[in-house]
């Protein structure tokens, strides 16, 4: 397990698994951008667990900067891990892909983020993987803030295969 303290509240607990997979999600070459959406579970002490997440699917718009969730298998991906659950596992976040050592959000990223919040919860958050890192996005006190983790730090914490 890997343990994220996004602030003082909170903290994104993923397995060691699916932090690997995402990790094959990385442009490391000319590679599309790739995303999806977190489903898991918030438990009594604040963290936040990920059960799993989708990956981009035929129907997604993808290109070397950009990713837009147009499958409608995200949604039902959300869905089925909700009803299965009775409710226990939803919808906690998205992830996708820049092209860059150090991701941080652009402008379009932040307006779609408002927008889901918007819909949704303001407790979601965001992961940008980048090639050598990744960062959390999440809202706190009516404003963005991110937690930058560095992946040759997790791969040395932890036992993972490169």
């Amino acid at each position: 397990m890997i343990y994220i303290n996004l602030n003082n509240e909170y903290q994104i607990v993923i397995p060691s698994d699916i932090f690997n997979s995402l990790l094959e999600f990385r442009q490391l070459g000319l590679e599309p951008e790739a995303g999806g959406i977190f489903v898991g579970k918030r438990l009594l002490n604040n963290s936040i667990l990920i059960i799993n997440f989708s990956e981009p699917q035929d129907n997604d718009v993808r290109s070397r900067f950009k990713f837009s969730k147009t499958s409608p298998y995200h949604q039902k991906f959300a869905d089925d891990y909700f009803g299965k659950s009775s409710g226990f596992i939803s919808l906690i976040g998205e992830w996708h892909t820049h092209p860059e050592d150090i991701p941080t959000a652009s402008i379009v990223d932040i307006q779609s983020w408002e927008k889901i919040i918007s819909d949704n919860d303001d407790r979601l958050f965001f992961l940008i993987i980048g090639l050598q890192a990744g960062r959390f996005y999440f809202r706190e006190s009516n404003e963005w803030q991110s937690t930058l983790i560095y992946f040759k730090d997790v791969l040395n914490t932890y036992e993972f295969k490169k």
